[in-house]
């Protein structure tokens, strides 16, 4: 088992909370978002590269800092809480429902693109036969 690298994390998760809040980092419900999901426990969705980044969903906006988001990945599984996809460039994704998460704005680096509303729909009906 390899070790997880928390001090680099928790030094980038330093740097996050630090920055101030851009007026254009107001995302909205069914776009996707590159973001720093950083380092996490178990088999929690970690985010990768140098910065712990990795694609999200954003599934609810409570306020303009607050949203439920779900993480994406570029792995499809045929497993109940994946909702698999094809995204805007013809990649395979797969939005891990189970993984529903909420997050601060301060997370979210750019907008990738925005889901149609038909698979947002059926992510949102995985979502509440869940609950």
């Amino acid at each position: 088992m390899t070790e997880k690298d928390f001090d680099r994390w928790n030094a980038i998760k330093k740097s996050v909370e630090k920055e101030q809040l851009e007026p254009s980092k107001y995302p909205k419900e069914g776009e996707v978002w590159m973001s720093i999901l950083g380092k996490n426990i178990g088999f929690e969705q970690n985010g990768g590269g140098e910065n712990f980044s990795r694609p999200l969903l954003v599934i609810k906006k409570f306020y303009n800092h607050m949203f439920w988001i779900v993480p994406l990945s570029t792995k499809q599984k045929t497993l109940n809480f994946y909702y698999n996809f094809t995204d805007p460039e013809t990649n395979n994704v797969s939005a891990i429902v189970a993984q529903i998460k909420l997050v601060s704005v301060k997370r979210l680096q750019r907008k990738m693109y925005a889901l149609s509303s038909l698979h947002q729909q059926n992510i949102k009906e995985l979502l509440k036969s869940f609950l």
